[in-house]
């Protein structure tokens, strides 16, 4: 790599799995140094694997028991001379008009056989850093006539280590490939008794909940459950429902379940984050409406909620972890217990020990950490490092400038100019040096963008060929934050690994409603040149409702930064009349923070989520902290207290004859032009956040959506999701260290979501 900084380059450490794909396959061979002596490669996958009672289990297992184990680096055919020999477990070559096809056969009978269609590697995502004799297996199965095989392949002439499924897209271990059995109808099973979730009536943005009351030959007897809180209530509850006093006929051809969900009595802990998004409730006073339930389903239900339950959370480690919020949501999900961190930012770690008192936080170079881990040494603070065996979960989420379309700087050669971005090596050196059973790595959705070594999106080839090369399984794409009950519209890139023995986690389906855009698709390029799209599932409605603004914060105090009048004299009628109201106007001085360090909240909780919010350990808070906004100068200050009091009102408000205050604009509207936020926007109460950046700033979309301020501290974490009782440590007066650490976190929802899959994947294994 070059550099067009004089200032020599800190090397970034890692191991030599990494280094050796870093070098053999992106032809980088400076700028990282291997601290380790030698890899442990990755076992290849046994016969003794594959014990499942499955036509793919038995295929692989016959094929796998052909192979000697010295695989050679080029592919060898036979030609078809004692192919109407064919066995269960040979790999052949069909042809079938020009198409040419790899089948693993499973059986054959007088003139057909039957088997798994295998794809080379150049019809992967991978196609140009695989070796050209990779071959992987697919879900498709195919039946074809003998006449069409023109030949056989020799086992030990390919390589066969991963399935491939470019739906998702994802690389599968073959021992959960071998599990899946042939696909079957769709068609929902359900029973009287059962709840499921059906499209909605009018077109609206949630599911409908019905109970199925009495199936009959011709129709189906159903009672809805409507939503309490799309009705006015003092408390919305998002999982409240409320059933119909009248039953609903439907006729059975046009009765279409999409899923089953679960309805019991309301309790006490009804917003815990640890519920199911499919969990919904009743009053006791509301459920004498409902009709038994199925009993084998309740009871099957029960069952695996509690087995749930019953499972022992995994050990957890993030590294560079900044104020935690990825494992925080890991942790609130119930699926893990995090006991290891990494950052080098000291407000950073102070923050996340305020949440993780147990873990053992490292205040250093994640590299450096490695380096001591590796020889058996302590840490810098004398600290026992993570050996393997003792962490199951590493998740990270390596620092994003480099690759942020908010960097304006950042190209798409960023990888190989900004060192920055070459940490995720140091990430998967930890990953080889722990071995953990899963891994999850976070980033702007820029990260696939990054070419690296002339490779296109050669940032997201590099970890996935160091995880395959690693052992283990991988799939990966973009989330919408706001479509997991995050108030606030956030893109991300995730990848999630599992050791390829283990079922590797899905990325969560959506949740929640989202007023925004829904998540990009990820897309990449064949060695054919051509674009293949991951699929979405079908989002026209939802479990569960948006998160709004207003939902987010509007319990929290109210108060207006007080105008200076450096511009206009005032005050001003608008001034006034919010005085009368007996709306704090608070003095903003420039560097100290304004408002309340901890301040009782303004009113009890009006939703879910404001009540997830406050409780900690099972108790609810009376108070809140931080509730305080940066300060800035005087000019910055009349400028945003002066514009419009609407959604969406900005700069050009100041010239509108309501607020006629055209001055503010002044020798300054050069700015409009050299920066493109400025914008000086007041937020829709009944939208979302718009992304927040890791700086406290009037001239974004900062301004509170009814108050004359740009948004808090505390306001900003709701937007993140997170919890009330997690204080940002600022050693700055005037707590930009805490917007930073707010705006590069995760958003804690969508890292609940993430605990999810992998429960639900572990569920899979047990």
């Amino acid at each position: 790599m070059t550099s067009t900084n004089s200032t020599p380059r800190k090397l970034i450490e890692t191991t030599r799995t990494v280094a050796k794909v870093l070098s053999r396959d992106f032809g980088i061979r400076n700028g990282y140094e291997v601290v380790d002596a030698s890899p442990d490669p990755a076992s290849p996958s046994s016969v003794q694997e594959f014990i499942c009672n499955t036509e793919a289990s038995s295929t692989l297992k016959a094929f796998l028991a052909q192979q000697r184990g010295d695989t050679a680096g080029h592919v060898r055919r036979t030609a078809n001379g004692a192919l109407m020999t064919l066995k269960i477990g040979d790999l052949v070559e069909i042809q079938q008009g020009t198409l040419r096809t790899l089948v693993l056969v499973y059986k054959t009978t007088r003139r057909m056989l039957i088997g798994f269609e295998l794809v080379w590697g150049s019809t992967t995502m991978l196609h140009d850093v695989l070796k050209s004799n990779e071959i992987f297996a697919t879900y498709r199965e195919v039946s074809a006539r003998l006449a069409t095989v023109i030949n056989r392949i020799d086992p030990d002439s390919v390589i066969l280590r991963f399935a491939w499924d470019g739906t998702r897209p994802a690389f599968v271990g073959l021992k959960e490939w071998s599990q899946h059995k042939p696909p079957k109808t769709r068609e929902i099973v359900y029973h009287e008794g059962d709840f499921v979730f059906l499209q909605p009536r009018e077109k609206g943005p949630l599911l409908e909940i019905v109970q199925v009351h009495h199936i009959r030959d011709q129709c189906v007897d159903v009672r809805y459950l409507n939503r309490q809180a799309s009705q006015a209530a003092d408390f919305r509850h998002d999982k409240l429902l409320l059933p119909a006093a009248e039953l609903v006929r439907v006729d059975r051809a046009l009765f279409s379940p999409l899923s089953t969900c679960n309805v019991s009595l309301l309790p006490d802990d009804a917003s815990s984050w640890t519920l199911d998004s499919s969990e919904f409730f009743v009053t006791k006073k509301d459920a004498s409406l409902l009709r038994s339930e199925c009993v084998p389903c309740t009871e099957r239900q029960r069952k695996a909620r509690r087995n749930v339950r019953n499972q022992a959370p995994l050990t957890g480690m993030e590294i560079m972890c900044g104020a935690g919020g990825l494992s925080l949501g890991l942790d609130l999900s119930g699926s893990c217990e995090t006991k290891f961190a990494i950052d080098a930012d000291i407000d950073s770690i102070k923050t996340f020990q305020t949440h993780h008192p147990n873990a053992k936080v490292f205040g250093c170079d994640a590299g450096d950490t490695l380096r001591r881990a590796i020889a058996g040494q302590r840490s810098s603070e004398g600290l026992c490092l993570p050996q393997r065996g003792e962490v199951d979960v590493i998740s990270a989420g390596p620092p994003c400038q480099g690759f942020s379309r908010k960097n304006r700087t950042a190209a798409r050669e960023a990888a190989q100019e900004d060192p920055r971005n070459l940490l995720v090596c140091t990430v998967l050196g930890w990953v080889e040096h722990v071995q953990p059973k899963y891994f999850i790595l976070e980033n702007v959705e820029g990260f696939t963008a990054s070419k690296l070594g002339g490779h296109e999106q050669g940032m997201v080839k590099l970890v996935l060929k160091c995880l395959l090369d690693l052992g283990y399984a991988a799939t990966l794409g973009y989330v919408q934050s706001g479509a997991f009950g995050c108030p606030q519209s956030r893109g991300r890139f995730i990848l999630i690994a599992s050791r390829g023995n283990l079922v590797l986690p899905r990325l969560p389906q959506p949740t929640h409603h989202f007023l925004g855009k829904q998540a990009t698709l990820f897309s990449w390029t064949d060695a054919h040149g051509i674009t293949h799209t991951a699929q979405r599932a079908d989002l026209t409605a939802a479990m569960l409702p948006a998160i709004t603004v207003h939902d987010a914060i509007n319990d929290l105090p109210i108060f207006d930064w007080k105008d200076p009048h450096q511009v206009y004299a005032g005050p001003d009628r608008i001034e006034l009349e919010r005085e009368r109201r007996g709306i704090k106007q608070l003095e903003v001085l420039s560097g100290k923070a304004t408002g309340s360090q901890k301040i009782e909240y303004a009113t009890e909780p009006q939703n879910s989520f404001q009540e997830r919010m406050r409780v900690f350990i099972g108790q609810a808070a009376r108070s809140v902290s931080q509730h305080q906004t940066a300060g800035f100068g005087a000019l910055a200050v009349e400028r945003v207290v002066n514009v419009a009091l609407r959604p969406g009102a900005d700069y050009d408000s100041w010239s509108e004859p309501d607020v006629n205050k055209p001055a503010l604009l002044g020798s300054f509207h050069i700015e409009r032009w050299q920066q493109k936020e400025f914008k000086f926007e007041r937020i829709d109460g009944s939208g979302y956040f718009k992304v927040l950046t890791t700086v406290a700033s009037v001239y974004g979309s900062m301004i509170h959506p009814e108050q004359r301020r740009i948004f808090t501290v505390r306001e900003c974490a709701r937007a993140q999701g997170f919890p009330d009782w997690v204080e940002f440590h600022a050693s700055d007066a005037n707590l930009l260290s805490a917007y930073r650490q707010i705006g590069n976190a995760v958003p804690v929802p969508l890292a609940v979501a993430l605990g999810k899959s992998v429960t639900a994947a572990r569920m899979r294994d047990a």
